[in-house]
């Protein structure tokens, strides 16, 4: 398999699907900035349309990860030079209280408005359906269990696939990729660790806290990167639809290396990369950077239709101007 790069790799995997697959999309929920929409509204609008342009209908079944398991800031040595020694700041995105105030969290205030802008596309495309997942629910599931049991147990290992597959510069220390959130004071602080019983056992840092019980009885952080391999394995996926910075991580390889070591009878997707969206000062558009913009996401479909390069700057008129986010929507 090989990677699907920008418009040009859009092109490529149309002629290669069927048009009813099922492709996993993911988004931290705490912000819905032009660099998310580019590939939870603007690929898929494009993907439906060039599969509809070649003859075949467009059925694909959408997979929306909505992950309150990310780590509330990026924190560790330096995350920008060592960013896979990295860990939560605080707590996880599930503890994060609503800035807004009228929702219980961020995630609550901000998924109905990654769900509507990302139904709207229904109304092109009658045939295509959504299913919104918070990754706090998978620990349900047995294979997402026994792998985040290896992560916990077994971090240095994925360390090992990390540095084998990307050119990003990596420390031997901090090396931790999951970890129990405190159950008193929900920060993530301390020590987790997976017990031979089954079991995993946390001390906590802030608030000396210390319990040990069954794996599902606890609140998680989790990179993002190996838990990716559960939501392949879970839903079945068959194409991947993720930013361009992904790519430029070694996401490709990282994704191939974790099902050949922990699950090789998962499926190993079709992997789309979208442009990396940057903002007018050629920065990358990221809410963990405070560097976010709304799109007037009809015009950025436009823009972007046809686009072939690696990255896309966000010019002022593709900006949408004092934003009530509550209400954000778009007409196509």
């Amino acid at each position: 398999m090989k990677p699907y790069l920008y418009f040009e790799g859009l092109c490529e995997l149309v002629k290669e699907i069927k048009g009813d697959e099922t492709v996993h999309v993911g988004i931290r929920p705490y912000g819905f900035h032009a660099g998310n929409t580019i590939a939870l509204v603007v690929y898929p609008y494009l993907l439906c349309k060039y599969l509809e342009k070649s003859g075949k209908i467009a059925k694909l079944n959408f997979v929306v990860s909505i992950n309150d398991w990310e780590q509330d800031v990026l924190d560790g040595p330096n995350i920008k030079e060592y960013p896979f020694n990295v860990f939560p700041k605080n707590t996880s995105i599930y503890y994060i209280k609503d800035e807004k105030g009228c929702c219980e969290s961020v995630a609550d205030h901000w998924q109905p408005i990654i769900e509507r802008n990302m139904t709207r596309l229904k109304e092109s495309f009658k045939d295509i359906s959504f299913r919104f997942v918070r990754n706090s629910t998978l620990i349900n599931h047995v294979f997402c269990q026994n792998l985040l049991l290896q992560t916990l147990k077994n971090p240095r290992e994925q360390l090992e696939i990390l540095k084998a597959n990307s050119n990003k510069k990596t420390l031997e220390d901090p090396v931790q990729y999951a970890g129990i959130i405190c159950p008193e004071c929900h920060r993530a602080h301390g020590k987790s660790q997976a017990l031979e019983n089954g079991n995993v056992f946390w001390k906590c840092n802030e608030c000396s806290c210390e319990k040990e019980g069954e794996l599902k009885q606890f609140q998680y952080w989790w990179y993002h990167k190996p838990m990716l391999l559960a939501r392949l394995e879970i839903f079945n996926v068959d194409i991947t639809l993720s930013g361009g910075d992904h790519f430029s991580d070694g996401d490709f390889g990282i994704r191939k290396a974790y099902i050949n070591k922990y699950s090789p009878s998962t499926k190993e997707p079709y992997m789309l990369f979208t442009p990396t969206v940057l903002s007018a000062d050629g920065q990358k558009m990221s809410k963990s950077r405070n560097n976010t913009e709304f799109a007037n996401i009809s015009k950025f479909i436009k823009a972007v239709d046809g686009y072939m390069g690696n990255e896309i700057i966000l010019t002022e008129d593709l900006i949408e101007k004092n934003v009530d986010e509550k209400n954000y929507n778009y007409i196509l």
